[in-house]
């Protein structure tokens, strides 16, 4: 017996070396999408309080000018947005140790949060974040998220071996680390022309109570209670026959959303609908026309509630 016991602890080291050995040795590339999470945690730690920090997934990340919104309030912004498959739980683990006196953080979940989506995240994107920015796993504090980081650093790390053996392919321009800017906003996207009409849709949402993502974002609001931080949610962009598919489904959201949120919620589902033509690749992506909508609408909602 001891002697297997032995030599499974024997091969458990091996297998670990082997895969260890995998990941020091696949390539990374410094231009990845995902890499920009390095840049992003860097703002996070560098840029002086107060600020306006923004927190969600793409939705944040490709449809604001943070630029206008810092000129507008006289205070800098960062703009934290990523991608919506790194969790809520992430997203918020993230941010909540670097936040000081003044800040005021507003947060725009994904409706995918809300019914469905696993809060803890997805390895491929959690593995990818934590391979590039060994700083973020600070956004790490679940037995889920540690599985899903782990298999997942295994998983991109397999990719980039791939793709270095295979004849690289022409990339898109876009969704690279260079697309980004110093504020944290994808830009890349915003001088090209839209791709054919996208054909993905939002999922249907189902609202349950309790909901997990309210909670945890109740958790992450009492948290802050003595850090004198204020914090808001808003709502992500998307486009109107999105609403109108589902529009009960939204309705209902908001009424859980308005009745269990302890935080304040600004606006509407409704508040934040735009037409197709506003959209760049995804319902949740605009493009330089819904941006600059978006941004003023954001700045005329948020300005009676900001504490100047």
């Amino acid at each position: 017996m001891l002697k297997l016991s032995y030599n499974l602890i024997v091969l458990g080291c091996v297998v670990a070396l082997v895969m260890a050995s995998i990941v020091m040795v696949s390539p990374h590339d410094t231009d990845n999408y995902l890499a920009a999470a390095l840049d992003k945690q860097h703002l996070l730690d560098t840029v002086k309080s107060p600020r306006i920090i923004l927190v969600g997934g793409s939705n944040v990340a490709f449809s604001v000018d943070s630029e206008k919104i810092a000129k507008h309030f006289g205070m800098p912004v960062i703009n934290m947005g990523l991608h919506v498959d790194l969790g809520l739980r992430y997203m918020l683990n993230e941010v909540g140790p670097a936040l000081r006196k003044g800040d005021i953080v507003v947060i725009f979940p994904e409706y995918d949060h809300f019914s469905g989506l696993s809060l803890d995240g997805r390895p491929r994107e959690l593995g990818s974040v934590i391979k590039f920015c060994h700083e973020c796993i600070s956004g790490i504090s679940t037995p889920t998220q540690v599985f899903n980081v782990v298999s997942g650093i295994f998983e991109a790390s397999e990719s980039d071996i791939f793709r270095a053996i295979k004849k690289p392919k022409v990339e898109s321009k876009v969704y690279t680390r260079q697309g980004f800017n110093a504020w944290g906003d994808m830009v890349a996207h915003l001088n090209k022309p839209a791709p054919l009409a996208f054909t993905d849709h939002l999922s249907q949402i189902k609202v349950s109570s309790p909901n997990q993502a309210i909670e945890l974002l109740n958790t992450f609001y009492r948290e802050l209670d003595t850090k004198n931080v204020q914090v808001f949610m808003m709502f992500p962009a998307i486009p109107i026959d999105e609403y109108k598919g589902q529009e009960e489904n939204f309705k209902a959201l908001y009424t859980l959303v308005e009745t269990e949120a302890e935080m304040p919620i600004i606006g509407t589902p409704q508040d934040f609908i735009y037409a197709q033509k506003y959209f760049y690749d995804t319902f949740y992506h605009m493009n330089r026309f819904g941006r600059e909508e978006r941004t003023a609408h954001i700045i005329n909602m948020l300005e009676p509630v900001i504490q100047k």
